[in-house]
């Protein structure tokens, strides 16, 4: 059986060799046209510098790809990385090439259009603020909001001088209360305007004391907006 298995074994590994050559071009030729918004993402700018916006946000990104590939196809893994480094103060314009586009393999890009984006880069500047929680909706009949508690009170935030020196606060994402009948604690993003970003913290922690009417009355604590 083995001599019957490695006979003319020359032959069986040419069989192989263009069963493969011939699998990979049939794979490769049966390829698909897809375009997609994809957003942009700016990365590598650090230091004294931030980008003031508006800026563009979405290009429009066509590939070809393989057909056992074209699945794998999504704004999700088709990235757009703008490479900001190095820019200067003011107006800069910046090409956007098929290079700065991330895709899956067997995937490639054609095109992206526009081809160049202005990037605005002012001087950046640094503040501590503190936190508001946004409480909406009404607790359940017969129920009161007591007091609400943010951890951290206070959080870093940087973009363009003018901006941040205008901020005396930071507001968090609404905490919707409707209906409740007890505490609850969420963890919540901020709200932030644009060209504003968060230093480090990202999230913050809003506990919402809810208590029947005709409890003990209890302070209720700097930091919530109904």
């Amino acid at each position: 059986m083995l001599r019957a298995l490695i006979g003319h074994w020359q032959l069986k590994l040419l069989a192989v060799i263009l069963a493969v050559v011939l699998w990979t071009f049939v794979a490769s030729a049966q390829r698909t046209e897809i375009a997609l918004a994809v957003p942009i993402e700016y990365v590598g700018l650090e230091g004294p510098l931030v980008l003031e916006g508006p800026h563009r946000e979405v290009v429009d990104v066509q590939v070809r790809a393989a057909r056992w590939a074209a699945e794998r196809v999504s704004p999700a893994t088709v990235r757009v990385r703008l490479h900001v480094a190095g820019l200067q103060e003011g107006n800069n314009l910046v090409q956007l090439l098929p290079e700065s586009v991330e895709a899956p393999v067997g995937v490639r890009v054609t095109r992206v259009a526009p081809a160049w984006a202005t990037v605005r880069v002012v001087r950046a500047a640094t503040k501590t603020v503190p936190v508001v929680a946004r409480v909406q909706g009404e607790p359940a009949p017969a129920h009161t909001l007591r007091r609400v508690v943010v951890d951290p009170t206070t959080v870093q935030i940087k973009g363009p001088r003018t901006t941040i020196e205008a901020r005396t606060a930071v507001d968090t994402l609404p905490v919707d209360v409707s209906g409740r009948r007890e505490a609850l604690t969420r963890t919540v993003g901020l709200a932030l305007p644009e060209s504003v970003y968060l230093v480090d913290q990202r999230t913050v922690e809003v506990t919402v004391d809810i208590r029947p009417e005709g409890t003990m009355q209890e302070g209720v604590s700097g930091g919530a907006r109904r």
